[in-house]
């Protein structure tokens, strides 16, 4: 019998914080989305709330708001969008 000894870890999808700019991925569309395909993090779209006998724990969602260059804020799940790193430094 084999036995494994490594494990593997897999690539999570990237939390992202308010204020980081942030492009939307090729294949993604929504007609009030500017040419650029960019904007800043605003916040987390939503929060579920889970109820137990010790309070209300709070769970942001995997959906932000996204201010766009173009002035409107859109909703997008985190897997279409990808950050825009500084490349100065």
């Amino acid at each position: 019998m084999m036995k494994l000894t490594k494990q593997m870890k897999l690539k999570a999808t990237p939390q992202f914080k308010v204020g980081d700019f942030v492009r939307v991925k090729e294949g993604t569309w929504d007609e009030e989305m500017p040419k650029s395909r960019m904007g800043h993090i605003r916040g987390y779209a939503g929060a579920s709330r889970l109820y137990n006998d010790k309070g209300v724990t709070v769970i942001p969602t995997d959906q932000y708001n996204v201010f766009m260059t173009n002035g409107n804020t859109l909703k997008f799940h985190e897997m279409f969008l990808e950050l825009v790193e500084d490349e100065s430094g």
